[in-house]
């Protein structure tokens, strides 16, 4: 559960078909080449920049020179590497369109790599789009049938579909094969989530008590711990114990926009309008191109 996928419209037919028509050395140009085209079409990668006219020095151009000889020939040598390492490079900047594009590249030169299935599951985990990042986790386990990974996010993205029965067969499993301390942290808080989804709030309550006692030093599960204790409180109506628990998520923060987005839905309907704000403005930062213009609120 640990963060909607963009539909992208690069024409994939074409491009699989001129990947495997051509030698690893050809692979490189016909990258560039479909960037360019990409960016005629309107997605900005930042490869170049034409109008940065501003005059160079020597030391700066040697620099240059040599950045380009470097990158080149990752391009040429290890292309499926330079593909992965761009796409994981939008995610950071939460370009997931561009990134998504990166692993359709990236599968397309090689379809059996499990990293370059798991990468765009995450971006469309990240994008919202729950039902093609279960395709996508479903590829990485017929390759990795165990990858703890892979069970992990098929439990969320199925529990975001309200697929339970599914959704929770990953779960029982990530939890009964995590291999170390993080991991089971990860997967418990996990369990507590979809416990919330199907509305058994005390087991629930027992799962994110547990996920919280067990591992306080994850940042990332003791947000979402919190947050899922937030939302079970309130939806026993308990609403003054439950507000701790939505503060302390956001001091502690998470990479999951969904979770920033429902505590401004509940600060808004509460009457809490600039933390409301403040919310909604860290989804809309983490959502990425995909976040512009949601979760607006007046005053």
């Amino acid at each position: 559960m640990y963060d909607q996928y963009p539909m992208h419209d690069v024409p994939q037919k074409n491009i699989i078909q001129r990947f495997f028509s051509q030698r690893w050395s050809a692979i490189a140009l016909e990258i560039v080449m479909t960037i360019v085209i990409t960016i005629a079409a309107g997605a900005a990668f930042d490869f170049i920049d034409p109008l940065d006219s501003a005059p160079a020095t020597s030391v700066d151009s040697a620099q240059t020179v040599g950045d380009t000889v470097e990158i080149e020939e990752l391009e040429i040598r290890h292309p499926l590497a330079f593909i992965k390492a761009k796409g994981a490079e939008y995610i950071r900047d939460r370009r997931f369109v561009a990134a998504e594009a990166m692993f359709d590249w990236a599968i397309a030169v090689a379809p059996d790599d499990a990293e370059s299935h798991s990468w765009r599951g995450y971006v469309n985990m990240l994008s919202g789009d729950y039902i093609e990042a279960q395709a996508d986790y479903r590829k990485l386990l017929e390759l990795k049938p165990a990858d703890f990974d892979g069970h992990n996010a098929l439990c969320w993205a199925y529990g975001e579909s309200a697929d339970f029965a599914k959704a929770m067969t990953h779960c029982q499993f990530a939890l009964d094969t995590a291999f170390n301390r993080s991991e089971f942290a990860i997967a418990l808080e996990n369990w507590c989530w979809l416990q919330v989804e199907m509305g058994d709030y005390e087991a629930a309550m027992q799962d994110c008590l547990f996920a919280l006692e067990y591992a306080p030093e994850y940042a990332a599960v003791s947000a979402l711990a919190h947050y899922n204790l937030g939302r079970v409180l309130l939806a026993q109506g308990k609403t003054r114990e439950a507000l701790p628990h939505f503060h302390e998520a956001l001091r502690i923060g998470s990479p999951y926009p969904k979770m920033y987005l429902e505590i401004g839905m509940i600060y808004d309907t509460l009457g809490y309008r600039s933390a409301a704000q403040a919310s909604y403005a860290k989804y809309r930062a983490l959502s990425g191109e995909r976040g512009a213009g949601v979760g607006l609120v007046d005053g």
